[in-house]
């Protein structure tokens, strides 16, 4: 009976994550399906545009590391009901401002809540998923954000469109409420799986991060690599087919697709490495895959829903292994460290690649340079990916001669 309420408890966990990842990313993915018509609306430049979206990932690079020490000190219900928190004030300011300062402000905010949900929700599983199954949950966990993208891909531009842009804001603000309400109602105050809480100690953080050694720091590398390539292929595929005469549905559309193969493969991907292993392969295929069919867009005449889909298909294989892996060469109660790292990587990657991507678009205007750009840096994390293997052994081999 006992096993039976902590097994229920941890898959009601799983689903509480999932939603407060689902808002997440109706907060961030939301906003370019309707950004054209916040643009005519307020009157703003495209540049200013662009830095509604990159503002959102700006303090992920900050409170990424911090995150993850928190929930370990205070507890994942606290640190998450305050991330939810911020989302909801942000996305509320967002859906009822008036003037661009504020619009800034709201998507900032709302990045704070959100890039520590990044951090805690992944750091979370992996405490209460702690045996095989972890790669399970953290597929369910992982195809959150595709669910919203999609959804918000196919259905925002449209109702922004018939409407006001800030509607399917203030949408997106009541199921934040709502989800934040049911996450306080229902998520566990107290459990034996968190009983543990330690006082935040930056310094011994620090000291472990080190003595974790490569593989923690390669893993981190390779979750940067993915950001550069897919939210750069994510911000750009679309004006690339518009530019090739696809109609602007059509491209949302193909960009939407990036994500639809995480919901329906990503679990089924999951139940596959929880028993075969050897993670980081699936990722580096992934990675290899992903490259080479990123380098094909702008020069092949593959249809486009096929390319497209072929990328979506091999980016699932690189999520789950990578947010599997890294708690695992870290101490239990240190995680979050690892996640942090990770996170903190990935939100520079999400903040360089785009804008690089985009000054070589300005300086040759054409697409393909850019499409190989990203490419290169899917590629590269197949190699790191690579390197993870080699890494383990030596710290096993530098641990073996110590004893």
């Amino acid at each position: 009976m006992e096993a039976r309420i902590k097994q229920t408890s941890r898959w009601t966990v799983l689903l509480l994550i999932f939603l407060v990842t689902n808002a997440l990313g109706f907060i961030y993915q939301g906003f370019p399906p309707i950004l054209t018509f916040a643009i005519s609306s307020l009157g703003l430049s495209h540049a200013q545009a662009g830095a509604l979206m990159s503002v959102f990932s700006l303090p992920g690079i900050i409170v990424a590391l911090p995150g993850g020490i928190l929930a370990t000190a205070y507890g994942a219900k606290r640190v998450l009901l305050g991330a939810l928190i911020f989302m909801t004030a942000g996305v509320f300011l967002v859906a009822f401002a008036p003037y661009y300062p504020l619009l800034i402000a709201g998507r900032f905010i709302a990045g704070i809540g959100g890039m520590t949900v990044v951090v805690v929700a992944p750091q979370t599983l992996s405490v209460w998923f702690s045996d095989k199954r972890l790669s399970i949950a953290i597929s369910v966990y992982n195809s959150a954000i595709p669910v919203a993208f999609i959804t918000a891909y196919n259905t925002f531009g449209t109702l922004a469109k018939v409407t006001h842009w800030q509607v399917p804001v203030r949408l997106t603000f009541i199921y934040c409420a709502v989800v934040c309400l049911l996450f306080a109602w229902k998520y566990p105050s107290k459990s034996a799986v968190e009983a543990e809480r330690h006082k935040p100690d930056i310094r011994e953080n620090l000291m472990v991060l080190k003595k974790a050694g490569s593989p923690v720091w390669l893993l981190s590398f390779v979750w940067m690599m993915y950001h550069i390539s897919s939210v750069s292929f994510m911000t750009f595929a679309g004006d690339h087919y518009i530019a090739q005469g696809l109609s602007v549905e059509l491209a949302g559309f193909l960009t939407s697709l990036f994500m639809m193969s995480s919901i329906f493969l990503g679990p089924v991907l999951g139940t596959v490495i929880s028993r075969i292993g050897k993670e980081i392969y699936f990722a580096a295929f992934g990675f290899a895959m992903m490259a080479l069919f990123i380098f094909l867009v702008p020069r092949s005449n593959i249809n486009p829903l096929i390319l497209v889909g072929l990328i979506g298909l091999s980016s699932v294989f690189i999520p789950t292994p990578v947010l599997t892996l890294v708690p695992r060469y870290l101490p239990s109660r240190y995680s979050g460290l690892g996640y942090g790292l990770s996170s903190t990587l990935a939100n520079v990657g999400a903040l360089i690649g785009p804008y690089l991507v985009g000054l070589i678009h300005d300086k040759y205007h054409d697409h393909s340079r850019g499409f190989s750009f990203m490419a290169f840096f899917a590629m590269l994390g197949a190699v790191i990916a690579l390197l993870v293997p080699l890494a383990v052994k030596r710290r096993e081999s530098r641990k073996s001669h110590q004893n």
